[in-house]
């Protein structure tokens, strides 16, 4: 592969990065929308979290940009201080996501089984991302 596709490459990535940004604030501006219209709480309920999300998102896709122009980094200086904040956290969040699977299984309302569901799935993220960050902390310190 040549420098000029692999700079063309980067240069489509970046401008997909922006093109998601564009529409994740769409998404907020739809959902604005929706709240406005609606005084139904289910549907309202609905509209924030998706809002929310999308509004994580954008900072998400902010620090991918960051990390492409290299402005993002992490020591094992930083990691070693979180460590023992992590693994606590980490259990926190294990532990929510047994409950909220014990929750779920014992729902038999159809709306708040599908509540549920998007609940554990987040959990389920939240988890799988500091196990990620955890799994950092191992490569940086492999004998600790």
């Amino acid at each position: 592969m040549t420098v000029q596709n692999i700079v063309e490459q980067q240069e489509t990535f970046e401008a997909g990065i922006k093109k998601w940004q564009e529409i994740e604030d769409e998404t907020i501006s739809s959902c604005d929308a929706i709240l406005g219209a609606t005084e139904n709480v289910l549907v309202k309920t609905i509209a924030e979290v998706i809002k929310t999300d999308s509004e994580k998102h954008k900072h998400v896709l902010e620090v991918i940009s960051q990390t492409l122009e290299g402005t993002i980094t992490l020591t094992p200086d930083e990691l070693g201080v979180m460590s023992e904040l992590l693994d606590k956290h980490l259990e926190l969040e294990r532990g929510t996501v047994a409950l909220a699977s014990e929750q779920l299984d014992r729902s038999r309302n159809f709306v708040v089984k599908q509540l549920l569901t998007y609940l554990l799935e987040d959990e389920k993220k939240h988890y799988l991302l500091l196990k990620e960050l955890n799994d950092f902390k191992k490569k940086l310190y492999p004998y600790g």
